[in-house]
């Protein structure tokens, strides 16, 4: 057994169905759903079932020994600069291995039934493996330009998956949208790098967490890095291109939004934690940077009517959750986090995807309601995905989002005001899901007849993973041992519980009976602004500056100096085109002329070297 399997086996589901979709478009024949979708997932599956066989054999070992390095090749030679594509395993890339193998298996089996109709399942099939693929790269790669480059094509995949229906013009705007803020974000991990190699002589992450930095050093290095995690993880200021990104199809919302990538920044806050451990500063910021978008993205979250949108937001304020875990230290219990709630949002997800497949593509959860006698298995594990995000016992989000909430007040980078808005964050949490769950589920149907007549329970195909889930939010937080728990948690995981169940009793309450669409606060709805201010002072206000580069750098200096390069380049050829006179005797004379020239300047020469040479 080899790491390079883990990796190998997407790789060639995305390189057989990219084959499939060439050879379907060239012969005009269709490739199923059921025959790419059994070839990607099979793919996926055999990927999983490799990290597995890996879990056992670090399952026996001490803690110190559970590392593998494999080098592939030789990778990057530059003068001393040298690089290895390498592939490194020990716990924390296992673990986002397995999570990024099994979730995804799961969410390629749902795909065939969802895709079913789609006219190039072969495409989207070979996208979903090439983006697991860069994914896993991501997690394994030994070192930071290895990391880069999985950190880059799993933007270049989401981007493809996003505006995977091409034919919508809003929804390849959505893909350009969460291209370009990962760029930006992206910027801050390759000057990270740079920094890294000029003060440290290495890229090697292993070489990076022994490094000791000056602390002025250290600290930049830490926010650059920082910065880049807010792009890939949707984070305050670069979170507003994640619910653009539900334009892209739901299984695609699961994976990549929910499941995998836009956790890559937990992972690599993780990769260099004993540096964010030596700059208290760096760890505030973050800390203040996620409770912030947790709880901002949980009000927005409130006024959505989107059932995806929704889902979105939560995405966004559970991964602020994971940020302030990270902020104040308590690494292991984000990334706890960041397995559960791979497990019940991508649940949460893929039941969304089932209800929008019932109702023929409808999302305004004000256009649905009395679902749970027609969808019986979609309800039933909606709810359970319902019960992990709240935090209930004995679910797998009650594990670990409470041990987040206590280490935000009892860690020794905690405070109270991280807690008290953590608290509130999981209050909103609440009310919202539940609004969610009795809206479509729960409340008298608000659907239209004729939709209302065809609706049906998913294939089994859909339902399987959903049960599959389900049961993984109910069991996951029992893999996890809590390290270091403070004695006094036991009253918060209480009042947390409390919390959560009385707005989860508000919400019910408020929209069981609820018959009609709601007047939302249309400003929250928006995003509380944010996205407009980015459009007109940074989208806008970057076309402003280039029409005025574009009118004084290049009309008034480069047009200008080209102009003045081609009037020069003229006048030369019309000087040298007056020589061209067509006589054999003109062109004999002006040799004989030049080399008298010449003669008379090397003689000259010669005769000035021998009066001053003595």
């Amino acid at each position: 057994m080899s790491l390079i399997q883990i990796i190998l086996f997407p790789l060639l589901g995305f390189i057989i169905n990219g084959y499939l979709q060439l050879s379907s478009a060239c012969k005009g024949k269709k490739i199923s759903s059921q025959q790419s979708g059994l070839i990607a997932t099979l793919a996926m599956v055999l990927s999983f079932l490799t990290a597995v066989y890996y879990y056992f054999q670090f399952a026996g070992q001490a803690v110190e020994a559970r590392l593998i390095d494999q080098n592939l090749f030789s990778w990057i030679k530059l003068g001393a600069f040298h690089v290895d594509f390498a592939l490194r395993l020990d716990t924390l890339s296992l673990t986002f291995t397995l999570i990024i193998t099994g979730v995804g298996s799961l969410i390629h089996l749902y795909s065939i039934g969802y895709m079913k109709e789609d006219a190039t399942p072969a495409k989207y099939f070979s996208y979903l493996n090439l983006f697991c693929f860069m994914m896993l790269n991501l997690v394994l790669g030994s070192s930071m330009p290895h990391v880069f480059l999985g950190w880059e094509g799993v933007g270049l995949a989401s981007y493809l998956l996003i505006g995977y229906w091409n034919q919508d013009t809003l929804k390849v705007l959505a893909g350009q949208k969460a291209f370009v803020m990962n760029r930006i974000g992206d910027l801050g991990f390759l000057i990270a790098m740079f920094v890294a190699y000029k003060y440290i002589g290495s890229l090697d992450l292993m070489d990076i967490q022994k490094a000791t930095m000056t602390p002025y050093v250290n600290t930049v290095f830490c926010l650059l890095v920082f910065f880049a995690c807010t792009g890939k993880s949707a984070q305050i200021p670069l979170f507003t291109w994640l619910p653009d990104a539900m334009a892209g199809p739901t299984p695609v919302s699961a994976l990549i939004h929910a499941a995998t990538m836009v956790t890559s920044g937990i992972y690599l806050l993780n990769r260099i934690s004993p540096q964010l451990l030596q700059s208290p500063q760096v760890m505030s910021v973050i800390a203040v940077v996620g409770v912030t978008t947790a709880f901002i993205a949980a009000i927005i979250a409130c006024a959505q009517k989107d059932i995806k949108k929704i889902l979105a937001y939560s995405t966004i304020s559970q991964l602020g959750f994971m940020f302030l875990a990270c902020g104040v230290g308590a690494f292991n219990a984000g990334v706890f986090h960041v397995m559960t709630h791979a497990f019940f949002k991508a649940l949460l997800f893929l039941g969304a995807g089932s209800v929008i497949h019932a109702l023929h593509e409808e999302q305004n959860i004000f256009k649905m309601g009395g679902l749970s006698k027609k969808l019986p298995f979609t309800t039933v594990t909606f709810v359970m995905g319902w019960a992990a995000i709240l935090g209930l016992p004995p679910f797998s989000g009650f594990f670990s989002k409470d041990e987040i909430i206590i280490e935000s007040l009892y860690s020794a980078h905690g405070h109270e005001a991280l807690f008290v808005m953590a608290l509130l964050s999981a209050l909103l949490t609440a009310f919202y899901m539940t609004r969610l769950l009795v809206l479509v589920f729960f409340s008298p149907s608000r659907m239209e007849a004729e939709t209302e007549k065809h609706v049906h329970e998913s294939p089994w195909v859909m339902t399987l993973p959903l049960m599959i889930l389900g049961l993984l939010s109910l069991i996951g937080g029992f893999w996890h041992q809590s390290e270091g728990a403070h004695e006094n948690g036991q009253p918060i995981m209480i009042a947390s519980v409390v919390v959560a169940l009385c707005s989860a009793g508000f919400a019910f309450f408020r929209y069981r009976k609820f018959d009609k669409e709601e007047h939302t606060n249309r400003f929250v709805e928006q995003g509380l602004g944010i996205d407009v201010f980015y459009t007109k002072y940074f989208g806008r206000g970057t076309t402003v500056v280039a029409r005025v580069f574009s009118k004084w750098i290049e009309d008034g200096l480069i047009q200008r100096t080209l102009k003045v390069c081609t009037w020069a380049v003229e006048l030369s050829g019309s000087v040298l085109k007056s020589f061209q006179v067509g006589s054999v005797q003109v062109y004999l004379m002006m040799m004989v002329v030049l080399g008298l020239g010449l003669m008379i300047w090397v003689l000259q020469s010669v005769h000035g070297v021998m009066i001053y040479g003595k």
